[in-house]
């Protein structure tokens, strides 16, 4: 081998190993994570591994997954951690400066610590021996986080991709609410909370049963379905989707769409909101009704209406029905027959 392609490799050696060690020392001089230890059982085949939160002090939620399938649940009776199918060290559960953080996204850096006495590489000898035993093979990897009805939550923060499948019910916490999936699903159903955003692209995603006081939609090439939506303020910003909002309640509605079609419906009657709702190719439908592709009310009376709508779409259908209900699908008979949620702050 030529001297010059030894001295190429033992230089890139040596930025590896270098890059690896400032960013050991660098995680060390960060607030140190806790790591939550769990109990691990088998049961109907499969690994089951529960991490119990008593004790664990945090009000910010931090979930961080891919190609799994996630269940936030909320309303629970105490806070713990279930985690399916997975082997040891091949998970993160830790709690550090008053944050809970739940991933299976695993790097080299995780078993890296820097302390006073040198780099530790530490969970490595246990993550080869984990994978001899258990068998993980019988199903699919799963994540289901609950948390107690009493605890302080004040953020939720949900980042999934790679096919990952999340699930969030019964959030019901004084808390905000964000959401960013790409190449998932999410499904979030009968939250009471402050502001919900949702982002992300490539993504198929639904919401029922909300009562938050901010909502904003800004995730791109995906399909949305809410229903039953209740907030002061809706922001839709998008390129390229296609958005469905029934049985939605608010004050101020602001939709940009580059491309796609555009559905909503309210029981409250168009007449009494500002509007200004123009399409630049396609149609526009009230209640059903072509009305050409603008429907612009005078600004002079913006100041003495009760709410504002403002809808700008490229391409594709904009269709709005007003004054009636559109229906979710029909509730089972275990429901209870009134599913009418509080009316929204300041709606009259």
């Amino acid at each position: 081998m030529k001297s010059a392609s030894v001295i190429s490799i033992f230089i890139a050696l040596v930025l590896i190993v270098s890059g690896v060690f400032l960013c050991a020392k660098a995680r060390s001089m960060a607030p140190n994570d806790e790591a939550i230890d769990g109990n691990t059982v088998v049961k109907n085949g499969r690994v089951v591994t529960d991490v119990l939160l008593t004790g664990q002090t945090f009000s910010n939620v931090n979930i961080n997954v891919k190609d799994c399938k996630v269940e936030i649940h909320g309303n629970s009776e105490t806070s713990y951690v279930s985690f399916i199918n997975f082997n040891e060290n091949t998970y993160v559960a830790s709690s550090s400066e008053n944050t809970l953080t739940i991933s299976n996204k695993i790097s080299l850096l995780d078993f890296i610590n820097f302390d006073g006495t040198g780099v530790k590489f530490s969970g490595v000898w246990k993550t080869l021996r984990s994978f001899f035993s258990y068998d993980t093979s019988k199903g699919d990897q799963e994540i289901h986080i609950y948390l107690a009805k009493d605890a302080e939550i004040s953020k939720i923060n949900v980042n999934g991709s790679e096919k990952a499948n999340i699930r969030a019910l019964d959030i019901s916490y004084d808390c905000d609410l964000s959401f960013t999936v790409n190449n998932s699903t999410i499904e979030v159903s009968n939250a009471n909370a402050g502001v919900m955003t949702l982002g992300g692209s490539k993504a198929k995603i639904s919401v029922a049963n909300v009562n938050v006081t901010s909502f904003e939609y800004l995730a791109t090439d995906t399909n949305f379905t809410s229903h039953n939506v209740i907030t002061e303020n809706l922001i839709v910003d998008t390129k390229s989707s296609n958005i469905s909002l029934l049985n939605t309640e608010f004050r101020n509605l602001t939709t940009t769409l580059e491309s796609g079609d555009f559905v909503l419906s309210t029981k409250y009657d168009v007449s009494s909101y500002f509007r200004n709702i123009e399409i630049q190719e396609g149609e526009i439908l009230r209640n059903d009704t072509p009305i050409g592709q603008k429907d612009v009310s005078p600004e002079e009376l913006f100041d003495t209406l009760p709410g504002n709508i403002s809808v700008s779409v490229g391409s594709g259908k904009i269709s709005m029905t007003f004054g009636t209900d559109i229906l979710p699908p029909k509730v089972t008979d275990e429901q209870s027959p009134d599913q009418n949620p509080p009316e929204a702050p300041g709606i009259q």
